[in-house]
């Protein structure tokens, strides 16, 4: 950590003066694994206007403290990242989905591997340059909602195919009851949710629950 910090510091004072950052409104979560009360890099995020919800340490409880502040974006800055928080971002991923970003002093394929897998947006290793911090975010922001939109086509997809299949299982319980064509049955099928006003997978699902019910 002090190498990142001692790096912040330094790229601060070039870029101070060069020009200003723009503005930003995303509140930040930062954890740090030494948290001090002059951390640089909560200054450098300060000073290009994000809003820090809260400043913490590793010996927080991360995924207690995402909820209680509900940010935008979560910031972990460490030497390496272990297993523990590996295994505690992953939850996050599943639970409370967020862009991470990850400052590491150190790196290796198996973490930053696995820290993909567990839904960080980006792991930066080595210095922080200060004018790079709008650029980091942004990226990761943006890899996180494709990451996200690709999640939520592969869960309509599934949503999707397990309709098919259900609304199949019942016109062959309907072709079977009433002998009927496949096209009957699903005349009949439509019928039903129109008349109940319901999906036809939903209609479809409940054709099939009697019929194991009764059978």
């Amino acid at each position: 950590m002090g190498a990142i910090n001692k790096s912040i510091k330094k790229s601060r004072l070039n870029y101070e003066q060069g020009g200003s950052a723009k503005s930003s409104n995303l509140s930040v979560l930062l954890i740090e694994d030494k948290k001090v009360n002059r951390s640089p890099l909560k200054k450098a995020l300060i000073d290009f206007s994000y809003q820090v919800s809260k400043h913490l340490s590793f010996d927080d409880n991360i995924i207690t403290q995402i909820e209680l502040c509900n940010p935008d974006i979560l910031i972990l800055a460490t030497d390496l990242p272990s297993d523990k928080i590996l295994k505690d971002l992953a939850e996050i991923n599943q639970m409370l989905p967020l862009p991470i970003i990850i400052f590491a002093e150190h790196d290796s394929p198996n973490v930053i591997q696995n820290a993909i897998k567990a839904g960080v947006s980006a792991y930066v290793v080595h210095e922080i340059l200060p004018q790079r911090i709008n650029s980091i975010i942004s990226v990761a922001n943006e890899r996180f909602k494709e990451v996200q939109r690709l999640r939520n086509e592969l869960k309509q997809a599934k949503t999707q195919l397990e309709a098919r299949k259900l609304i199949e299982r019942a016109k062959g319980y309907i072709m079977q009851q009433k002998k009927v064509d496949e096209n009957e049955a699903y005349g009949t099928l439509r019928k039903m949710a129109m008349d109940q006003g319901a999906p036809l997978a939903e209609v479809a699902k409940n054709i099939i629950d009697v019929c194991e019910l009764l059978s």
